[in-house]
């Protein structure tokens, strides 16, 4: 049950792309219509368990959880002013990127779950919303409400889904010998987190302006 739960938010979030695709004036955003349907495509086939391989997906998981890492930094580090900023970021996405394969081909392997990889991965990408935070409230005027910026849901979804996600999997590599909990526990967690990001990526798509020319910003 739970596992269609998560293909209906998914899908919904997809939908809810689908419909307000003609507003996004920003590539970042037309990008999120490929992302959600690798995700709906993703979670439809781990139900008919298409990506499983001697019992286990956790390698389709590892690629589709290094896929968002990727797409996500790529959408908050091009909506930053700062030529060095995005530089600087932009390095450090490419060396967690590599890290991430290194994890998954030579430490702990294809088959299990390239947690070492996440924790790193969502540290880095709640630095990135914390700095394009800190950003958004130099240049705050106070004129236009935060509830009506797209990027203020993206990036409030995306704080909370890696905040909860980065203690989990900590936690989880800390752990002496896991144990049935943090199966409980994960799943709890992603159940929250996943409503989280999903309803506030929906909201977003929403709040989109009328389309203007596309740019990458």
């Amino acid at each position: 049950m739970e596992t269609y739960f998560y293909l209906i938010l998914y899908l919904a979030t997809f939908l809810a792309c689908v419909w307000r695709y003609g507003r996004f004036n920003q590539l970042r955003y037309k990008l999120f219509l490929p992302l959600l349907a690798i995700i709906v495509l993703y979670e439809y086939g781990t139900i008919r368990r298409w990506w499983f391989i001697h019992n286990t997906n956790l390698w389709a998981a590892n690629i589709e959880i290094t896929m968002e890492f990727v797409f996500y930094s790529f959408f908050i580090i091009s909506s930053y002013r700062d030529a060095r900023e995005r530089r600087v970021f932009s390095i450090a996405a490419w060396i967690c990127f590599f890290f991430t394969l290194i994890d998954i081909f030579f430490i702990q392997g294809m088959m299990r779950l390239c947690s070492i990889a996440i924790v790193i991965q969502y540290m880095l990408l709640i630095i990135m919303v914390c700095r394009f935070f800190y950003g958004q409230m130099k240049v705050y005027d106070g004129e236009k409400s935060l509830l009506l910026q797209p990027d203020f849901w993206v990036n409030t979804g995306l704080l909370f889904f890696s905040l909860s996600e980065f203690l989990f999997f900590s936690a989880f590599n800390l752990a002496y010998k896991p144990t049935r909990y943090f199966g409980i526990l994960s799943g709890v967690i992603g159940f929250v987190s996943n409503i989280i990001i999903y309803s506030c990526l929906i909201i977003a798509f929403l709040c989109q302006p009328r389309s203007r020319t596309p740019s990458l910003s």
